[in-house]
């Protein structure tokens, strides 16, 4: 009975060395040094990390590279579009999504470079207008061009708008607020900010531009732009938010950058954003006693038989 105390001691202490060395959940604040490794001298830079804010672009397996200077390929296209448009949902893979995409029309082939036409239609319904419909552009110019969407009215309604989104506050930051959600292994950090005396919550994923990944170091700094999400639900929370250039060096935002923690990647919203999946602690703790069990019972000696 001794060696299998011992053993379930051994376990269960190792179980909770594994759940206290595993962080609990933080809010996850990515910038444009986090996003890309290859966007910081590009002049698309704002509209590229705008478009990741808003999930009308969406995060690609491999390195973090957006590929700014490269042709905007149909299959690029069909991936983001069809990732805004839901079609990741349920683990899909990009090679199902691309598919979707082309079977619901959003783009017309899943080979060669994409036009403006293309873009319009993959997001517009082809209603959007174009300098050239039919001229081919890069990676930076999609951006570009899909942050004019993102603002300018087509129809009585900006694409911004049509998509939940709409300007928030701007000025000096008063008070960053932590909070805290949930209990135990599936707590996470919430945050606030005061702006005009007015507190306002941010998203678990938000985006930033020219600040760190800490908001705490936000405090008495000032916002140029900010974009709020959910606000027709009641429920609006700051998705995006851009500091005035100059109140933090790269080589703060870089650093801060390097070492901030997740939430999970895109828990991002419906637009290509995946939701962060929580360690199942009382499942494992319980295979492990299980274990543990079946393991002291193989070494245990087998009983003499009773002589006769």
């Amino acid at each position: 009975m001794g060696e299998v105390l011992v053993m379930l001691r051994v376990w269960i202490g190792t179980l909770l060395l594994v759940m206290l060395v595993i962080p609990t959940g933080l809010a996850h604040v990515e910038n444009e040094k986090t996003l890309y490794d290859d966007i910081e001298t590009s002049k698309a830079l704002e509209d590229i990390v705008y478009l990741r804010g808003m999930g009308l672009i969406a995060a690609e397996a491999g390195a973090k590279l957006y590929r700014p200077l490269a042709p905007l390929r149909k299959a690029d296209l069909a991936y983001w579009a069809g990732m805004y448009h839901g079609f990741g949902a349920e683990g899909k893979s990009p090679e199902q999504v691309r598919e979707e995409a082309m079977r619901r029309g959003l783009v017309d082939a899943l080979e060669g470079d994409a036009t403006y036409a293309d873009v319009s239609r993959a997001y517009a319904e082809g209603k959007a207008s174009a300098p050239d419909p039919d001229a081919k552009l890069t990676r930076e110019a999609f951006a570009s061009y899909m942050r004019r969407l993102v603002q300018d009215p087509a129809e009585g309604k900006a694409l911004a708008e049509r998509i939940g989104y709409k300007a928030g506050p701007s000025g000096v930051i008063e008070q960053v607020i932590e909070g805290k959600e949930g209990e135990g292994s599936s707590a996470y950090s919430t945050y606030k900010i005061v702006v005009g005396g007015q507190e306002y919550v941010l998203s678990q994923h938000p985006k930033a531009l020219f600040g760190p990944t800490d908001l705490k170091q936000w405090q008495g700094k000032t916002l140029e732009e900010t974009w709020l999400s959910g606000a027709e639900a009641g429920k609006p929370e700051l998705q995006i938010l851009k500091l005035a250039k100059g109140q933090f060096s790269s080589e703060a935002i870089a650093a801060s950058s390097g070492g901030h923690e997740h939430h999970g990647e895109h828990g991002e919203h419906a637009d290509g954003h995946e939701e962060a999946k929580r360690i199942p602690y009382l499942p494992i703790a319980a295979v492990l006693l299980g274990a543990a069990v079946v393991l002291w019972l193989r070494r245990k000696p087998a009983t003499p038989r009773e002589e006769s």
